[in-house]
């Protein structure tokens, strides 16, 4: 994997701005890993594509992963930090056997099962047609009885798949867990980084009369430089 240029800010903004985030996600995956296809990695188990987009963030943004949550019990803004050195360090390993739950053999989930399941509204009728997906073979149908003891033994085989934040709300003391959704993060972290190239741009562009490609050949301190001397 190799980091993002600034070239391929500005055009994953361009080319994906109107995308979802799974899908843009699984595009700023193939663009740092260019031998793999789209299509590939969206049959990557979720754990393998947060795993890719960590190491993604890690490239471009640095190691420590910043962000807030609302409180669900109050309107205060909770910050999270937390650092995917280790995380990254590693290469992941992907689980070569099925998972078994009373006899039923499952495959893990990817980003395609996700986006099939993108417009439905129910989670557990989601869930239940998420198990039915992944089921392996020709057994009895998924029972939403199952769907606890499914979810449970997919959470151990794949841990990164579903990442999940714990928060202690020091102003109503509300205690919940929030899913951290990574795609939508790192596809957030790359519009803002976009957006700022893109201001830059502009008002070099502005003052010197210098086109994009010379603005983008300057070193990024450099550029910093002159942009801080326009708007002193």
């Amino acid at each position: 994997m190799r980091a993002l240029s600034e070239a391929d800010f500005l055009a994953l903004r361009e080319h994906g701005g109107a995308l979802h985030p799974l899908d843009l996600s699984l595009l700023a995956i193939h663009v740092a890993v260019p031998q793999t296809q789209r299509d590939e990695i969206a049959d990557w188990p979720l754990g393998r594509r947060n795993h890719a987009l960590l190491q993604l963030h890690s490239l471009c943004f640095g190691p420590t992963v910043r962000g807030w949550v609302e409180c669900r019990g109050c309107p205060e803004k909770l910050e999270f930090e937390f650092d995917v050195s280790a995380l990254v360090a590693e290469p992941y390993r992907e689980r070569a056997e099925p998972i078994t739950v009373n006899g039923q053999a499952f495959r893990l989930p990817t980003s395609r099962d996700l986006a099939h399941l993108a417009e439905e509204a129910v989670p557990d009728t989601a869930s239940l047609e998420l198990a039915r997906r992944c089921r392996l073979g020709n057994g009895a149908e998924c029972r939403t009885e199952e769907l606890d003891a499914i979810g449970e033994q997919m959470a151990l085989a794949d841990s990164l798949a579903d990442p999940v934040l714990h928060f202690d709300c020091p102003v109503c003391a509300e205690s919940f867990d929030e899913v951290f959704e990574l795609p939508a993060f790192v596809c957030a972290e790359l519009e803002a980084r976009a957006k700022r190239l893109l201001r830059d741009i502009h008002t070099l562009a502005s003052a010197y009369g210098w086109n994009e490609a010379e603005i983008l050949s300057l070193s990024a301190s450099r550029r910093t430089s002159y942009v801080e001397m326009v708007s002193a």
